[in-house]
């Protein structure tokens, strides 16, 4: 418990001296914003370890393999993706540095943290206005989802893989300068889930294929050039790892549905094995809706999928299909990142809990194309307010004119 206390000092200390930096490089940060974010995202974590407490979660078993040595008597023994990378991520610091199993819990929370840093990052560079949900901040809002901070504030794949990912949108935002930052992302997402990393990459070369604007073509052929080499290079393990024969993946595609009923287990389990795809896909990012929730906890997401659903709706129109067209390629990246990721995870998702619990990894993406649809809707309208303040100072002028 003392170590836990120690390295959230610490890594307070850390994040808040990051967010002075950050405010340097960037002025339009709202640093007081980041700062709440930050503590509220140390009481989710708080309350995530009060949920360990009392019933069982893959963020021990990590660190009893690791204590154990369950893999080998050294550090790279235990270097793998998926679950192996967790393992040997909090490796040194536990076998290095004596880390208790509250300090582990600690140091992934603030990974967790840093990914929502880059995604404020990445919202605020790539959102003009301010947009509000029934009078809130729409931005600041999504950012205090809860189910977005429980899920990514312990010692596991949630809190990197979204660290991973918030690092890949951040770098794509301006691509020429931080494409070190996207392979760095990227890197991390492969680690973590493989079957991640290929869907983004074949979401990003899309949306870098259809779009012309907002990036030159040198920088997409290279981009495209590197998305291919690495989806050349790790395809066949991504299939692996997933138990998906090379041949039945060409002929099939990536269909993850056997695995799900390897995940109905849990008493939230659901038969989604039986759905039409179009239903699974929105079980796992709707549900539960108050009168499927399994238990207490259930219950709470019900109000935050609630949101999902109504913020969903604005989209969901012509206008709104239009702007998934014609959009820049950040917006068709993180759509097609979003909508192949869904269908992937979908698939797997065979109880509520575990929809709860990966689909946060995919909901911001999500929410980001809707509130840039909202940001061009403004802009428009503030055009055409423009517009028609000037023909009305041409009328009046002219006007003046005939009068005179």
């Amino acid at each position: 418990m003392v170590g836990g206390i120690l390295v959230i000092f610490l890594t307070t200390i850390i994040s808040l001296l990051t967010i002075d930096r950050m405010k340097r490089r960037y002025p339009a940060l709202d640093a007081l914003f980041l700062r709440r974010l930050f503590f509220f995202h140390i009481l989710m974590s708080l309350v995530y370890y009060g949920y360990v407490l009392f019933n069982p979660s893959d963020s021990k078993y990590y660190y009893e393999k690791i204590v154990m040595n369950f893999r080998g008597d050294h550090w790279f023994a235990f270097y793998g993706t998926s679950t192996t990378f967790v393992e040997f991520l909090g490796y040194p610091f536990v076998k290095f540095f004596g880390f208790s199993y509250e300090a582990m819990m600690a140091m992934f929370s603030f990974f967790g943290f840093l990914g929502f840093l880059y995604f404020y990052i990445f919202f605020r560079e790539n959102i003009k206005f301010r947009h509000t949900f029934l009078g809130v901040d729409l931005l600041k809002l999504i950012l205090f989802l809860p189910n977005l901070h429980f899920w990514t504030s312990s010692l596991g794949k949630g809190s990197v893989i979204f660290l991973g990912i918030g690092l890949f949108f951040y770098g794509l935002s301006k691509l020429r300068a931080r494409w070190i930052t996207v392979v760095i992302g990227a890197a991390i997402m492969y680690h973590v889930r493989p079957h991640i990393m290929l869907v983004m990459l074949v979401s990003s070369a899309i949306g870098f294929m259809f779009t012309t604007k907002g990036v030159s073509l040198s920088i997409r052929l290279v981009f495209l050039a590197g998305t291919f080499i690495a989806f050349y290079f790790i395809y066949r393990d991504v299939l692996t790892l997933v138990g998906i024969d090379e041949e039945e993946f060409v002929s099939q595609g990536l269909d993850l549905s056997h695995r799900a009923s390897e995940l109905t287990k849990a008493t939230s389990g659901v038969d989604i094995a039986s759905y039409w795809l179009p239903v699974q896909v929105l079980t796992f990012l709707y549900r539960p809706l108050f009168v499927d929730a399994p238990g207490i906890f259930g219950l709470i997401v019900s109000f935050e999928n609630v949101f999902y659903v109504l913020i969903t709706l604005k989209i969901f129109n012509w206008s709104g299909l239009r702007f998934l067209i014609t959009g820049n390629f950040l917006i068709k990246t993180a759509f097609f990142s979003f909508l192949t990721i869904s269908i992937a995870l979908a698939q797997i998702s065979g109880n509520l809990g575990l929809a709860i619990r990966q689909k946060s990894q995919v909901m911001i993406l999500l929410l980001f194309v809707i509130i840039s649809f909202l940001d061009k809707q403004k802009m428009e309208a503030y055009r055409h307010a423009i517009v028609e303040r000037a023909r009305r100072m041409r009328r009046m002028n002219l006007q003046k004119e005939k009068s005179a």
